[in-house]
């Protein structure tokens, strides 16, 4: 009987201590991925460090949609700020020089409901990227077609402007980081 007890409480112990270090594991596990899903974004320290400055120009628009060139031009004046606060933004003699080009917009329908009214539409915008290091003269990072598309639900009283472009641009200042990140 001592030695059934002794086997069982072993085996209890055993399984504890297999129990707590699975926990530990998974605790560990799950605290650095929670840690590395905020790191999704460029700093100032991702830079090369000689770039203290940069000139995001205007958009050159191929489309003749200057309000969405616009919007795409505010968008990512917007992540320089959010993602790179240590580096300025300024309108000449910069230590690099950030380049886009509106290539493309298209807006189509893409689902349909059972009387063949539209019900969502796909907004397409296509751009290119350049990137440019002025004081080491290289290019940090470009992109000759870089597309992005947003999906905008009509039935639910969504627009093209408002959520559909909204949606693209947001997946393009993605696009662009990411691509922009695996270059540096």
């Amino acid at each position: 009987m001592a030695l059934r007890c002794g086997v069982f409480f072993y085996i209890v112990i055993m399984l504890y201590h297999k129990f707590i270090s699975r926990l530990f594991v998974a605790l560990m596990l799950a605290m650095v991925v929670s840690f590395f899903s905020g790191c999704y974004s460029f700093t100032a320290s991702t830079l090369p460090s000689h770039i203290k400055t940069v000139n995001i120009h205007e958009v050159e628009d191929k489309t003749l949609d200057p309000v969405l060139a616009n919007n795409i031009h505010t968008a990512v004046v917007d992540m320089f700020k959010r993602n790179a606060g240590g580096v300025r933004l300024v309108n000449s003699d910069a230590n690099a020089d950030f380049e886009i080009t509106l290539l493309s917009y298209s807006n189509k329908p893409e689902n349909y409901n059972s009387n063949s009214d539209v019900e969502t539409y796909r907004v397409t915008i296509r751009v290119e990227v350049k990137f440019y290091d002025n004081v080491k003269e290289r290019i940090i990072y470009e992109s000759k077609s870089l597309s992005a598309d947003g999906v905008y639900d009509v039935q639910a009283n969504e627009t093209e402007d408002r959520h559909g472009q909204t949606r693209a641009v947001e997946k393009l200042q993605d696009l662009i980081v990411s691509n922009a990140l695996a270059k540096w």
